[in-house]
Order: structure tokens, then C-alpha cells, then sequence
């Protein structure tokens, strides 16, 4: 079987294994539409700058309680029989993907609330805020996904997915709140640069995960 196979075969797998287990997503939905309520009910004046702000705010601890789960099925001695499944980076590739679907909808979600509780749309770019969205989600995804797979093999804390994750993520979320801020006519200049580097992050992350995720899963 080959690598592209491998992928396609283990990302079809964890999609019909989370629905048929739809507790999990629904935790993390509930998650995000439970914030975005007590947001609703604690911010009485919504602005564009607090938009902006608590969006990715939801976003990113939204993305990190999704991606904190992605090797949670292969730990004990399921790891031996991925082992022998399929190549440590179409395992890596497989979970990146998954992640990356759900950071989008997570994405989609938060947009439409904080609309609909804010009662006015406040994105007034709205193609840029999505190709933002985009590269978000594939970066935070990128990010998260092997940091999940370094806390699986460290014996699955979540206390070290938290640690490992935040410094890295930083930069990327840096841009991306100045993308948002250009989105929501908060700023100007610049914008086509943010989403360039938040792609360049991107690609950063996947390579680096590409290249250590054998070793770490091997180990």
C-alpha cells in the first residue's frame, strides 16, 4: 500500500471512528458554543478590537482541546499495531488532515456566533478573514497535531501539550490577529504579508513534524 493510500485509509478511519464516537467532537462544539455564550452575556459593547481579540481567543484554546485528543486512540498497545498499519508520516499526515477539518468548522462555528450574538457582521473583508481562517487552521493544526503525538509518547499529559504548544504557536497567532485586525478595519498595510507568513509557518510546521514525528513514534 502506498503512502497515499496509507492516508486516505487512516483519515477514513478516525472520520467514521468520531462518527460513530460523537461525544468527543460534541465536547469540543459544546465547548465553543458555551464559550461564545458567557462571551455574549460578559461583553455587553461588542467593537471590532473585541471581536478581533476574543475570536481568536476561542479559536485557539478550541483548536487546542481538539488537537489534544488526536493520539489518544494509539496509546498502549494499540501504538504497536499502528506501528505496523502504516508509515509514521501517513499516520502523521492522516491526523494533521483530521485536525485541520475540524480547527475549519471550529473556525466557521465561532465566526457565526460571535455574528449572531453580536448582532452585526463585522468583518469587512470577508475573503481575506477566510484565506485567514485558512492558513490558521492548517498552522495551528501542523503545530498541534505533533505536539499531541510528543505528549501521547511522554505518557499523554495534557499539562505538557499546554506547555510545548503555546510558545510555538505564538508567532502564528501573532499574524493572524493582525490579519483580523486588517479584516475588521482595525488596521491597513501590510495584510498581504501576514497571510504569506502565516503560510510560510505553515509549511514550516509540517516539514519540522515530517521530519522528527519517525523518531518521536518510533521511540
Amino acid at each position: 500500500m502506498s503512502t497515499l493510500q496509507q492516508i486516505l485509509h487512516l483519515l477514513s478511519w478516525e472520520l467514521k471512528t468520531e462518527w460513530r464516537n460523537r461525544y468527543a467532537l460534541g465536547s469540543v462544539l459544546l465547548y465553543v458554543v458555551a464559550t461564545t455564550v458567557v462571551i455574549y452575556f460578559a461583553v455587553q459593547n461588542f467593537s471590532a478590537m473585541t471581536f478581533n481579540a476574543l475570536y481568536w481567543v476561542v479559536l485557539f484554546f478550541g483548536a487546542t482541546v481538539a488537537g489534544g485528543r488526536s493520539f489518544l486512540r494509539e496509546g498502549g498497545r494499540r501504538h504497536y499495531y499502528f506501528y505496523t498499519l502504516a508509515s509514521a508520516e501517513a499516520l502523521l499526515v492522516s491526523k494533521f488532515l483530521y485536525n485541520t477539518l475540524i480547527i475549519w468548522l471550529i473556525s466557521l462555528l465561532t465566526w457565526g456566533l460571535l455574528g449572531f450574538f453580536s448582532g452585526q457582521s463585522y468583518v469587512l473583508e470577508p475573503g481575506y478573514f477566510l484565506a485567514a481562517l485558512l492558513l490558521g487552521g492548517l498552522g495551528l493544526s501542523s503545530v498541534l497535531t505533533f505536539v499531541a503525538a510528543l505528549a501521547a509518547r511522554a505518557g499523554g499529559s495534557g499539562t505538557l501539550m499546554a506547555v510545548l504548544s503555546f510558545p510555538l504557536v505564538i508567532p502564528l497567532l501573532y499574524l493572524l490577529v493582525n490579519a483580523g485586525g486588517y479584516a475588521v478595519g482595525l488596521t491597513s498595510g501590510q495584510e498581504t504579508s501576514y497571510l504569506m507568513l502565516a503560510g510560510a509557518i505553515d509549511l514550516l510546521g509540517l516539514a519540522v513534524g515530517l521530519v522528527l514525528f519517525p523518531f518521536v513514534w518510533r521511540d
